[in-house]
């Protein structure tokens, strides 16, 4: 009979012990196939971000590169809302929606006139804001906006 008739694991299973293979095999198939979705779970991405505000500075602190980025806020631009993920930071001003990412940097966003902020949510590396005209999402990776016009039914 040639070698390569049958796979591996069969020849191996087939002889002496072969429960025991066969829970060594079945192990590694587990961990092969479950190992992936652990790098999902929410403690497997370390927080890498940090705002600080000096005056009218905004100072984010990017551990994974070593560096302080700074952004100027504008003359009667005040801080309305802040928030952190592990890679982005958000800062809502009476002007503008400013977003830090990790890889991608200080972008923002201008406000459009009256518009109230309705909700935000930050997670990871994700920016979600609900405001009374639009629908926000900022990526942290990518450093893009997402925006859309929202439409109250009444």
């Amino acid at each position: 009979m040639n070698m390569f008739s049958k796979p591996v694991w069969m020849k191996l299973s087939a002889g002496a012990g072969s429960k025991i293979v066969k829970y060594f095999l079945g192990c590694i198939l587990l961990g092969l196939f479950c190992a992936p979705t652990g790098l999902l779970a929410n403690d497997a991405i370390p927080k890498q971000v940090s705002l600080v505000v000096n005056g009218k500075r905004l100072i984010a602190s990017n551990v994974r590169f070593s560096r302080f980025d700074e952004l100027n806020l504008r003359a009667q631009e005040e801080i309305l809302e802040q928030a952190e993920g592990k890679g982005v930071i958000v800062v809502i001003t009476n002007q503008r929606i400013i977003g830090y990412g990790l890889f991608s940097g200080w972008r923002d966003l201008k406000r459009e006139a009256g518009e109230n902020v309705e909700s935000l949510l930050v997670e990871d590396f994700a920016v979600f804001i609900t405001t009374d005209s639009r629908l926000l999402n900022f990526n942290g990776e990518s450093g893009l906006w997402g925006k859309r016009d929202r439409r109250i039914e009444r």
